[in-house]
């Protein structure tokens, strides 16, 4: 019996490229039966492949040694890679067959499967497929020997993964998060991994989602968008540098304790707690509210930021509530402890917002997420004054901690503005001064309104900003510069909207308003038309 785990992606048929992949029980298919062999330079791989026919891969042999370049890649990459994980990363080795030596196959493979790992029973081995060509396979990596090098590398560790523990198909999650994961370790200038961060199946579009994925006919479809937790643990649980996460060692550790028994999650959550004093939950909500910054930076000069590879995709996909200004909105929300539930609002104005949150526990997990910043709001009665604008988010991540369930929240939303009268920001709205305001530097005519208008049946209003307690003369001229209409007023500081009624008819015309101050004279049009 074969247990096969495989890479299945889509050709390009879109413009994102979307990726499938698939995993199956096949019983009895075999191995492959193909013409000759290439033994890698370490002793440890049979490279089987064909010198004619369809599975034959490309034969230029570039240093005329009788082996096709492509099969000499093949056998390097496996070399390189079973070096990195069993003697630089001290996972154990795989399970061979009988005659000691792990057999890789060249294949042709369907338009969108990448490579196989198939699992044996009878003996406990396993050997892979991979294709014959990866031309054009990834929008990632656009180079066909490191596509080939990234199928290698996923498909070995799956051999390794094997020789911690049989697959049972429910933990196909797992398998795929971390051989996903030692792609990017492996050949690390390619970012194959973030082609699923976008996908249907990705947690990205799940976010609310639990972590694990038991169900056997989707769970590894999960998996490969959460290499990116994999990616977080090496690096801010294991405080790795995302290039260097070679000498990590807390996927090793969650692979070790899965092998004596229990679930994938909880081996994952026993592994944190035990070996770096933290949750799972806590990890999980805290890598979640970094999620929300991805293509928000360029690099990693922030303190955001666990991999490179967030600043090359999106962010999750949210729905967002908007804020109304000064209101209360009173709310809850359930939390987990396998993970998150998010609260988030968009802000149409410039608002200072107070929370206050309240648990049936004294302990849980919360960010608080604005601009582009993340507090931590864990275990918090409230969070103190804050503004947001119009172009910002907020958001709310929380999970369980000590058997909380329920989460109880109250913002209160204020507009901020300026609230001095004169000012030519003014906010009518404003409840809190947010020091903004501006104030005029000379008597200035601003606008007047409506135009086109019938005076005969409404008056102009003119509006205009007074900075010192001179009189104000407005004089209305015909298109000849006949004077028609002339008023004085009275010097008021701040900004003014009076109304000027002309006292006799005027017929249908353009028509000129001139204001007068003892600063300066400005001119405006307007037409009427009765």
């Amino acid at each position: 019996m074969l247990f096969v785990y495989f890479i299945l992606f889509s050709s390009v048929f879109s413009s994102t490229n979307n990726r499938c992949f698939h995993e199956e029980m096949i019983q009895n298919r075999g191995r492959p039966s193909l013409d000759t062999y290439y033994e890698s330079p370490s002793g440890h791989f049979w490279i089987h492949y064909d010198l004619s026919g369809e599975n034959a891969p490309n034969l230029t042999d570039s240093n005329s040694n009788n082996i096709p370049d492509y099969v000499e890649s093949a056998a390097d990459a496996a070399d390189s890679a079973r070096f990195i994980l069993t003697e630089t990363m001290k996972y154990q080795k795989e399970l061979s067959d009988d005659d000691g030596k792990y057999d890789i196959y060249i294949v042709k493979l369907g338009t969108n499967q990448w490579g196989f790992c198939e699992y044996e029973s009878n003996p406990k081995s396993s050997f892979i497929r991979i294709r014959n060509s990866y031309e054009g396979m990834s929008d990632f990596c656009d180079d066909e020997n490191d596509n080939l090098w990234l199928t290698v590398g996923h498909e070995f560790f799956h051999a390794i993964q094997h020789s911690y523990r049989e697959n049972s198909g429910n933990d196909s999650y797992f398998r795929e998060l971390t051989s996903m994961w030692f792609e990017n370790i492996f050949v690390p200038h390619c970012y194959d991994f973030l082609s699923f961060v976008e996908g249907s199946n990705s947690f990205f579009n799940n976010i609310e989602n639990n972590f694990f994925n038991s169900n056997p006919a989707t769970s590894y479809q999960t998996g490969y968008s959460l290499a990116l937790y994999a990616h977080y643990l090496s690096t801010i649980i294991d405080e790795i540098d995302y290039s260097n996460q070679i000498s990590s060692t807390i996927m090793k550790k969650i692979w070790m304790e899965y092998s004596s028994g229990g679930t994938v999650f909880s081996s994952i959550k026993d592994v944190l707690e035990d070996d770096y004093e933290t949750t799972f939950s806590k990890t999980w909500s805290d890598f979640m509210s970094r999620n929300m910054f991805c293509g928000k930076f360029e690099n990693m000069d922030n303190d955001i930021y666990y991999h490179i590879g967030q600043s090359y995709v999106d962010p999750p996909n949210i729905e967002y509530e908007s804020l109304v200004g000064n209101t209360i909105i009173n709310g809850s929300t359930s939390i987990y402890d396998d993970r998150v539930s998010i609260v988030s609002y968009r802000a149409t104005d410039q608002y200072s917002i107070n929370a206050q949150f309240l648990s049936n526990s004294n302990l849980w997990y919360g960010y608080l997420l604005k601009n582009n910043e993340i507090y931590n709001i864990s275990n918090s009665n409230s969070f103190d004054l804050f503004s947001i604008n119009s172009s910002n988010d907020l958001m709310l991540i929380f999970a369980n901690a000590d058997n909380a369930n329920n989460i109880s929240y109250m913002l209160n939303i204020n507009i901020e503005g300026c609230m001095e009268h004169n000012a030519i920001n003014y906010n009518p709205n404003a409840v809190i001064d947010d020091g903004t305001c501006v104030f005029p530097i000379e008597n200035s005519l601003i606008s007047i309104y409506p135009n086109p208008i019938d005076l005969t049946h409404m008056p102009l209003n003119i509006i205009y900003d007074q900075v010192d307690n001179s009189n104000i003369k407005i004089e209305i001229f015909d298109i000849r510069g006949k004077l028609i209409s002339k008023k004085i007023f009275s010097g008021i500081l701040g900004r003014q909207n009076i109304t000027y009624n002309i006292d006799k008819g005027i017929s249908s015309g353009i028509y000129f308003l001139k204001f007068s101050s003892n600063t300066n004279i400005e001119i405006l049009k307007f037409v009427n038309i009765k």
